[in-house]
């Protein structure tokens, strides 16, 4: 189309002709979404384009790849007797390789050319997997600590952190924070915010230095999409109401001490999160299980500079307040400058924290509790008390016990405030791994290196050079391959069945090409006890596409009653509750797209909070025909 004008006459028109933009040979692959590494067989299509008589004969090549075996060669003929387009299929088969896989393809006939490149994500989709060896270095003498790699390469990954602090499985634990599958508001924070304290305790590369602050920009913008018009913040993006302490006030918190740390955050966050901390802290009225509520509420205030001393003299009067709350309060009391009040507050409480019956409410347990009470002891300089925090603090995350996102995040973060505090006894050691030596000496209380490995087993000897022992963890992740995944079953039970348009039965070892498929799965919780924030994950198998049913004719049939749903490539998040004994169902429209061989995972449904309810199944092999 051209357009002309005139502006002293006024004058305006227009002309348009349809032209085909073409070339005589063109080519378009098609490929999944994704693929998973192991076994997994695809055929390919790729169209070609002849349009121009001439072009008769056509030579199409694929480019090998390390990611790829070509089963039926990488090369294929097509012939053409008028213009038009053929489809050349190309049966790859998947290795047992992590990455992303680039895909080079060529045609050529009478003289013309044409190329085509793209991507594709090979990805294991099991869970990762951390196991952790560790051992202790007098000063002046040399151990060995074994390393054995496991998982589909592409995801293994090791690391050896030295610490003059008691051990704490450092690289585990915070592996476990920064891979996390889900992101509601807890979460999102929880993965940042002991990442935010690292660089002061813990002797970085400069690699990770700028993984860690990426990872906390990042952690900023998202949690943008979470605050309300009134300045609360919601447990997942786009809910209607504030979520009062993973939300408001522990989100809030990280946010504070970010922008005290440099970091940019989000414009008019600061102010509204203000004004409604301060409504609320004035619109508080005691019960059983909302002082802790209040009490955090009045410590994120203080430290943002805006402190309630008025709800703060009222909550410190209220009676039967708990220890956390005290020690909550204390803290709030010490950052502006009554230290009086805080003495007092912490002499009335203790630190032998007990469970309890509203800890969910928070999110929170004793190991939560005492790390919090950690930081209270750091502002107060209780050093004997805050000495013993740390070593019980440390002495769980060391542990096999199983730690929530909240307790994980917590206790990381003040003991690296208490590492700061103390300033520490430093780092002076040399290893060697693979026949390469480095040294690792600093004034920081850790130390944190990768460790480039393959898939055979080895070790690291570590010489301390110093005068004061040295703790030593090597942290060593992977994905098992498909297939070996391991099933488990603890407090909730799942049935998976899979459906036509009309409720029937579907045979998944004989799928046609193009069948839309429900996935409809059955989760009971099989106790006597409500459980709050369970995710499930439906993960789709490669080749498949998930089908949005608010646009089809499936319509109402497939609503899922959930508090969020996170649709993603190649899988689909349902986020609920679930009162004793009862169950719920999730339908999940999928498409068998793509001709090949592939891996159906089973289901992943775990409660966030609470590693005892938790259901995985076991997967199968799929083949979709034409």
């Amino acid at each position: 189309m051209v357009v002309a004008g005139n502006n002293n006459t006024e004058s305006y028109g227009n002309a348009e002709k349809t032209t085909a933009v073409k070339k005589p040979l063109m080519m378009l692959a098609s490929l999944p979404r994704k693929l998973s590494p192991g076994g997994e067989t695809v055929k390919l299509p790729v169209t070609i384009f002849a349009m121009d008589k001439k072009v008769k004969n056509v030579s199409v090549t694929m480019e090998n790849s390390p990611y790829f075996e070509f089963l039926n060669g990488n090369s294929q003929k097509l012939s053409f007797t008028e213009t038009g387009d053929q489809i050349a299929y190309f049966d790859v088969k998947v290795k047992s390789q992590a990455g992303i896989a680039k895909l080079e393809l060529r045609a050529s006939g009478n003289g013309e050319k044409a190329a085509y490149s793209t991507e594709i994500d090979i990805v294991n989709p099991n869970p990762y997997t951390t196991i952790s060896e560790k051992a202790e270095v007098a000063a002046g003498a040399t151990v060995s600590v074994p390393i054995t790699p496991f998982g589909t390469g592409g995801t293994n990954s090791a690391e050896v952190s030295f610490s003059s602090l008691p051990s704490m499985d450092l690289g585990r634990r915070l592996s476990y924070l920064i891979r996390y599958p889900h992101g509601c508001v807890e979460q999102t924070t929880s993965a940042a915010f002991p990442q935010l304290h690292l660089s002061k305790v813990v002797d970085l590369t400069s690699t990770k230095q700028a993984a860690t602050s990426k990872n906390i920009k990042a952690a900023i913008r998202k949690l943008g999409r979470y605050q309300r018009s009134g300045g609360g913040f919601s447990y997942w993006p786009g809910y209607g109401s504030a979520n009062d302490w993973g939300g408001t006030s522990y989100a809030g918190h990280f946010l504070i001490e970010a922008e005290k740390m440099g970091y940019t955050i989000p414009i008019s966050f600061k102010s509204n999160w203000i004004s409604y901390q301060k409504r609320a802290s004035k619109e508080w009225r005691y019960t059983e299980w909302n002082d802790i509520h209040q009490a955090y509420r009045l410590y994120t205030l203080a430290l943002a500079g805006a402190p309630d001393l008025s709800s703060m003299n009222r909550l410190r009067e209220t009676r039967n307040l708990s220890n956390e709350s005290k020690l909550r309060l204390a803290a709030a009391y010490a950052l502006v400058g009554q230290q009086k009040a805080a003495n007092e507050l912490v002499s009335n409480s203790n630190i032998d924290f007990k469970p309890s019956r509203y800890d969910y409410r928070t999110y929170g347990s004793p190991q939560r509790n005492r790390a919090m009470a950690l930081e209270t002891m750091i502002l107060l300089k209780e050093n004997g008390k805050a000495r013993n925090l740390v070593e019980d603090l440390a002495k769980g995350l060391d542990s096999q016990k199983y730690y929530s996102t909240q307790e994980t995040a917590y206790s990381l973060l003040a003991i690296s405030k208490y590492a700061d505090f103390i300033g520490g006894k430093g780092i002076d050691v040399s290893y060697s791994f693979k026949g390469n030596s480095t040294s690792v000496s600093s004034g920081k209380s850790l130390a944190s290196r990768d460790l480039e490995i393959d898939t055979q087993a080895t070790s690291i000897s570590v010489t301390n050079n110093g005068e004061n022992s040295i703790f030593i963890t090597t942290a060593t992740t992977g994905k098992l391959p498909v297939g070996e995944e391991k099933t488990v079953k603890s407090k909730l039970s799942a049935i998976v069945t899979y459906t036509d348009g009309n409720g029937k039965a579907i045979n998944m070892n004989n799928i046609i090409q193009g069948t839309e498929i429900t996935a409809k799965v059955i989760i009971t919780n099989t106790t006597g006890l409500y459980v709050n924030d369970i995710a499930l994950s439906q993960i789709l198998p490669s080749g498949w596409e998930i089908v949005n049913t608010r646009f089809t004719e499936y319509g109402d049939n497939t609503s899922n009653k959930a508090e969020y749903t996170d649709i993603r490539d190649d899988r689909v998040n349902y986020y609920f509750s679930l009162q004793s004994n009862k169950s719920i169902t999730f339908e999940t429209v999928i498409n068998a797209s793509y001709l090949g061989n592939y891996y159906l995972p089973g289901i992943q449904c775990e409660a966030m909070y609470d590693n005892e309810y938790i259901v995985r199944n076991k997967g199968q092999w799929i083949e979709i025909k034409r």
